[in-house]
């Protein structure tokens, strides 16, 4: 690092920091710059609260400390014993950190709310959520509504060990054409499954190197899965990934089902098999890769696709070789029959967050800090200071807008200086940046498709583990026989070959799955 660089770094910390000290204390009176002549008498300052704290990056620093945490310390008058384990190292550190009872204090960043669960069940986590009237400003950040969400997904038995972050979604639909659609007068997208089939068909005609329905590829068996995207809401079966594709479907009575052993799903097959045959699906979706795809989009081959609705505006597949071309998403999702689609409303916070040591219950002044930090990380100003890092060395701030300096992303800042974004995403940040904006637009388009509230099951250890090796060993099966249903190789409407199919997903242990399945979802 350069010279200029470093004293910079140093300056603008400096200031930083000054500033905090001089702003009005939570009882109303200044700091010790207030302007007052009053002669006085200076107190000790108080020494710095001693605390262990394990990070769990995504992009591991380069160096501890660092000015993420020297700017930290100074502010909160504390002092980290830090050391970064990152997500990539997997949690075999911290289990024997745990086991051993050498755990930290705190840890900012944890992402495994699995092991977050096991934790708090042999009693190393403080239950954070008997203190949360302490964090009005994290409270704050989601509605009531969200909040009961967020407690039936992140509690174990019965009780908040973590503080989930926000999440910001990006909703999916389809996306589709705008100037193609209005060559063959449609000026909307269509309403019923048949009215996409006559659009295919239409567009087909009019643009006959195109591939219909486009489909993004990649490895294993992403093709079929994406395929699948879409058509599953119209035929009222949606996935439910939290609980593993099981789901309360409300055409049965609310009766637990996991979605690719249903009759709708077969009926999904055999239109979507109906579809390829006649050349309205990509033909080599099970084969094509994501560079394939893409290309293909940027060329003009794919005419629809189900995506997500930012991809409208990114600059990544901006139609710049094709005049007039231009994107537009679905405000709705078209249905199988005289019912609405079905689809799961996302939720609003992601299961990675802080989490405390239950050696706290009994240390107030460590507690104190940390909550007096986590409400700073929850305001505008911590989320900026957390993902953004130091004013005009990591980031400029210019006309309102706020970007990363010359030669910093967000790799960089994290592992050159520390920071990295925390509990929420600066909107400060985010109101500059138009694919966010187009997300947020995007969600108050299509709320209407959201009609379901999705259900989580809080597995034990030893059913995550069951449940993931057999609902894996299902989904080879099932992903199998929907890629040869759709090419016309196996024939899903034959009595026969379905009843194999669900013998073979029987074999793999699919009771069993559903039993655990009905044990947290069954109404």
């Amino acid at each position: 690092m350069s010279k200029r660089k470093t004293l910079m770094i140093l300056l603008s910390l400096g200031m930083m920091l000054t500033a905090c000290s001089q702003t009005e204390s939570p009882s109303g009176t200044k700091g010790p710059n207030s302007g007052s002549t009053t002669p006085t008498t200076e107190t000790p300052a108080a020494e710095p609260v001693k605390l262990t704290v394990a990070g769990m990056p995504k992009y591991p620093p380069n160096q501890v400390p660092n000015d993420y945490i020297k700017a930290v310390e100074e502010k909160f008058n504390m002092d980290w014993d830090y050391e970064a384990i990152p997500l990539s190292a997997g949690m075999e550190k911290y289990n024997v950190m745990f086991a051993s009872g050498q755990y930290p204090d705190f840890i900012p960043n944890m992402n495994s709310p699995s092991s977050v669960a096991k934790w708090a069940s042999a009693g190393y986590l403080l239950p954070i959520g008997d203190y949360i009237d302490q964090l009005p400003t994290y409270r704050s950040l989601f509605t009531d509504e969200d909040w009961e969400v967020l407690l039936s997904f992140a509690s174990t038995n019965g009780k908040l060990y973590m503080l989930p972050n926000v999440a910001s979604s990006d909703p999916m639909t389809w996306i589709y054409r705008k100037d193609a659609f209005a060559e063959i007068g449609l000026d909307t997208f269509p309403a019923t499954l048949d009215e996409l089939h006559e659009t295919l068909k239409a567009l087909k005609v009019k643009y006959p190197q195109s591939v219909g329905i486009g489909v993004r590829g990649g490895t294993e068996n992403t093709g079929i899965r994406n395929l699948m995207n879409g058509f599953r809401q119209s035929f009222r079966n949606p996935r439910n990934d939290y609980t593993k594709g099981f789901w309360n479907d409300p055409d049965q009575g609310g009766a637990v089902v996991w979605n690719m052993a249903s009759d709708k799903h077969r009926e999904m097959l055999i239109f979507l098999a109906q579809l390829y045959k006649e050349g309205l699906i990509e033909k080599e979706f099970a084969t094509l890769t994501q560079e394939q795809w893409k290309t293909k989009r940027l060329t003009g081959s794919v005419l629809l696709d189900f995506q997500y609705s930012s991809h409208t505006i990114d600059p990544e597949y901006a139609l710049t070789d094709i005049p007039g071309g231009e994107w537009e998403y679905a405000r709705t999702l078209p249905r199988a029959g005289d019912e609405p689609a079905l689809e799961f409303s996302p939720v609003k916070f992601a299961l990675f967050g802080p989490i405390f040591s239950n050696k706290l219950a009994d240390q107030p002044a460590k507690l104190a800090k940390l909550f007096e930090y986590i409400e700073f990380a929850a305001s505008p100003e911590g989320q900026l200071f957390h993902q953004m890092g130091i004013k005009d060395v990591t980031y400029t701030q210019e006309n309102g807008v706020i970007a990363y300096a010359d030669g910093y992303d967000r790799q960089k800042v994290a592992e050159q200086h520390g920071f990295d974004w925390m509990i929420k995403q600066s909107e400060d940040v985010l109101k500059s940046d138009p694919m966010f904006l187009k997300k947020q637009e995007a969600l108050q388009e299509v709320s209407g498709i959201y009609n379901l509230t999705p259900k989580s099951a809080p597995f034990t250890e030893e059913e995550q583990q069951t449940m993931n090796t057999t609902v894996s060993a299902m989904e080879d099966i099932a992903y199998q026989f929907a890629t040869r249903a759709v090419m016309g190789i196996a024939d899903p409407s034959d009595d026969a070959q379905w009843s194999k199919y669900l013998d073979d997903l029987a074999k793999v242990g699919m009771a069993q799955a559903q039993t655990i399945a009905e044990s947290y979802l069954k109404e």
